[in-house]
């Protein structure tokens, strides 16, 4: 039994005993020690070397936009074109999800000049900007992380994207917001701060590149 079941069980069993039958016999059982694990983020030549074996336009594209936005998986396929404003590179997905906060983010040069060699080959009726979904993306970032040797996918990057914006001096506040984990309360009440003129003000000001 791994420890996140095993904490779940005895807190389960506390609560039952000790608010509904007023028995302290949980006390004797404690919380296993939860210690903090080291987050995996690949380094920039490894997402450098990966880049480099994806030969489809559309998969290094969607590559670019997820290490320099932040973006979900989800997100990341779910966009439409109507969710992207190209002269901001601004991104503003939809939610989707009640569990998921979103709110705005942006991509860098690179990936606008890897969107800009995508669309010729877009499907004009399809409104997604990449045309997939999660499992096909998800398998070919499988089959490109064996062939490397590195391994990527959506998810790490997004963890890429949080920890080289920190190297860059942006404020953990800010990476919240493009990573969609500002809560909608904070962005109404502190608007200004959070407004996509400051945000892209502070973006652009990270210089955030992954080929370079």
């Amino acid at each position: 039994m791994s420890d996140s079941i095993q904490m779940r069980i005895i807190g389960a069993l506390r609560v039952f005993f000790r608010d509904f039958l007023d028995w302290e016999v949980m006390d004797a059982f404690e919380m296993p020690s939860k210690s903090a694990k080291p987050t995996d983020v690949p380094l920039k030549e490894d997402l450098q070397t990966f880049y480099e074996a994806l030969e489809n336009p559309k998969y290094k594209t969607a590559f670019l936009f997820a290490a320099t936005s932040g973006l979900r998986s989800s997100e990341l396929c779910q966009l439409t074109m109507d969710d992207v404003n190209e002269d901001k590179r601004m991104v503003v997905p939809e939610k989707e999800s009640s569990t998921k906060q979103t709110w705005l983010t942006f991509y860098n040069d690179e990936a606008a000049e890897a969107f800009e060699a995508f669309k010729p080959e877009r499907d004009p009726d399809d409104e997604r900007v990449f045309q997939t979904t999660k499992q096909p993306l998800n398998r070919k970032f499988r089959h490109v992380s064996e062939d490397t040797g590195v391994k990527v996918t959506v998810q790490k990057l997004r963890r890429w994207f949080a920890t080289e914006m920190s190297r860059c001096g942006v404020d953990a506040k800010y990476i919240d917001a493009y990573c969609g984990r500002t809560p909608s309360s904070v962005l109404e009440k502190h608007y200004l701060n959070y407004s996509p003129e400051r945000l892209k003000e502070i973006y652009d000001e990270a210089g955030i590149t992954v080929l370079e």
